[in-house]
């Protein structure tokens, strides 16, 4: 894909700001100033920057996971809401209420169930269908998801209706600590086909292949009104959450991703002194969005979240 400097810049300085904003979350839980669990995405960034780089949140829907702080800040860039939430305070996405898991952010939403938001976003497609609405529902989910049965009773259904919906797989290789042919029986692939659903596959090892290589489907979607699923495999550097030692990672993978990280790849095709100034306003930036969330308010108990 022949693409210009400036997509390059525009894609890293979303990624680096998904690695400094994740790295702060460990180092805040380290000093005893966040409390729960989170679960991060460090090593994923390509994809969630790659496809909703395409998006427009006025038209269309955005579904995430447990793990989505990714999936909202390469749609809004917003930290300070984010780590207000997950803090707990006022200033938060949802008032504080919903925490690391449960988001809001004007067509975004996410929840902490394992696929859960798939037959939502399916709902949310059929609705489009039956309004005659533009737009589309961009559903992410795990790998662990694929063998939830309201996951597979929501894809059957988006292949019979026929909804304008796009299911991005975040294949990062384990669910939990469980590597994942150890609890597939099959492919995702058959899987998805007998549905009658269209299916893709891209090893996210390039932002800007993941960006171009998505906006065909999206764009083909938002067209032609139909189901497609899209499988991405990736890798995660941290833990599936806070309290992960990651004890039962794989070597072999671990040295192949680290090696072909996406985030340097990327770093890699912008000259230095632009990746200099970049990193610095970036890590400046969070670091004082952290601060200000230390000083905000908690929420009334008593108040009315809406």
């Amino acid at each position: 894909m022949d693409v210009d400097r400036t997509l390059y810049i525009r894609l890293y300085k979303k990624m680096f700001l998904i690695r400094v904003f994740e790295a702060k979350v460990e180092e805040m839980f380290r000093l005893g100033k966040l409390r729960g669990t989170t679960h991060g995405c460090i090593g994923q960034e390509a994809v969630a920057v790659g496809v909703l780089e395409n998006v427009d949140l006025s038209r269309d829907y955005v579904t995430g996971t447990h793990r989505s702080h990714g999936h909202f800040l390469a749609l809004t860039g917003k930290v300070f809401e984010l780590i207000s939430e997950l803090m707990g305070k006022k200033t938060g996405i949802v008032r504080g209420k919903g925490g690391s898991q449960h988001l809001h952010y004007g067509n975004f939403y996410t929840n902490g169930i394992t696929g859960g938001m798939i037959p939502v976003a399916v709902g949310l497609g059929m609705a489009k269908k039956l309004k005659g609405e533009e737009g589309v529902v961009i559903s992410f989910l795990g790998d662990g998801g694929m063998n939830e049965g309201y996951v597979m009773e929501a894809l059957n259904l988006a292949g019979v209706y026929k909804t304008p919906n796009i299911f991005v797989l975040e294949n990062n290789c384990y669910a939990m600590s469980t590597i994942t042919e150890n609890f597939t029986s099959g492919k995702f692939d058959e899987r998805v086909k007998g549905f009658g659903l269209e299916y893709h596959y891209l090893k996210a090892l390039d932002v800007v292949e993941v960006y171009g290589f998505f906006k065909k489907i999206y764009e083909r979607v938002r067209k032609e009104r139909y189901p497609v699923f899209v499988e991405f495999e990736t890798y995660r550097f941290c833990g599936h959450s806070k309290s992960d030692r990651r004890e039962y990672v794989v070597k072999e993978w671990e040295d192949f991703w680290h090696a072909n990280d996406p985030l340097e790849k990327c770093r890699s095709r912008i000259p230095a002194k632009v990746v200099e100034d970049v990193e610095k306003e970036i890590i400046n930036f969070v670091e004082e969005e952290f601060r200000r969330v230390l000083a905000a308010p908690y929420p009334d108990p008593g108040e009315d979240l809406f």
